[in-house]
């Protein structure tokens, strides 16, 4: 079984402080430390000898007979969320991540199978990693480009979450009536370029016509 092969199953054996990324050793960066106050959502950070992504933090919650904040943290490993309630004082590791740039292939109901295009790596990543939540499956298609994100640990590599691009385009299927007029005079509809999916566009766009839209409030942008 070559290194590929094994790092795709998570067997790939490696010496201490070193792992395997994009086919080239390089040295394992160990987590740094930092307070609570200084941690930001999206980071990984080691506790109860657990890997957890911060996926929410109320700094406004207020403990019993203390000041403390309020994390949602989320096991990299098994996906179950947890909140805690921090204290000021306290210091956590935060674990380096790496990015890589993956091409979407296919999915079923719980694994999504991505492609890197320089080093013909193929990986699966669980299908309720994605960032933004669940939604954003349906905007999955053939060749879309995704990021995913990995965990460096002593151990090795583990592909931890994946999010779509800021933007891409899509093919309109499916248009209904005008529905109204921009600040601007355009008339604007509503046409569909996924099962479900709808998008305001300008009158002029139609089935079959390719655009660019954002995927995080799903804006049409221009034409592609």
């Amino acid at each position: 079984m070559n290194a590929v092969n094994f790092m795709k199953f998570g067997l790939l054996p490696v010496k201490t402080n070193t792992i395997f990324l994009n086919s080239i050793v390089r040295k394992y960066v160990r987590p740094y430390k930092t307070t609570v106050s200084q941690i930001k959502k999206g980071e990984v950070i080691e506790h109860k000898n657990r890997h957890y992504m911060v996926t929410k933090i109320d700094s406004h919650f207020t403990g019993r007979g203390s000041a403390a904040t309020k994390f949602e943290l989320k096991d990299v490993i098994t996906g179950k969320v947890i909140v805690e309630r921090l204290r000021p004082s306290e210091s956590f590791e935060v674990s380096t991540l790496s990015d890589k740039s993956y091409t979407y292939l296919y999915s079923d109901k719980k694994k999504v199978y991505l492609s890197n295009h320089d080093t013909f790596e193929d990986i699966e990543i669980d299908a309720d990693k994605i960032e933004g939540g669940e939604k954003y499956l349906q905007l999955l298609e053939d060749d879309i480009k995704v990021t995913v994100s990995f965990l460096e640990t002593e151990e090795g590599i583990n592909p931890i979450s994946f999010r779509l691009p800021q933007m891409h385009a899509y093919r309109v299927v499916g248009s209904t009536s005008i529905v109204g007029n921009a600040s601007k005079g355009t008339a604007m509809k509503v046409i569909e370029i996924r099962d479900g999916i709808q998008v305001q566009v300008p009158e002029f766009i139609n089935v079959g016509d390719k655009i660019i839209i954002t995927l995080n409030d799903l804006k049409y942008i221009k034409r592609a």
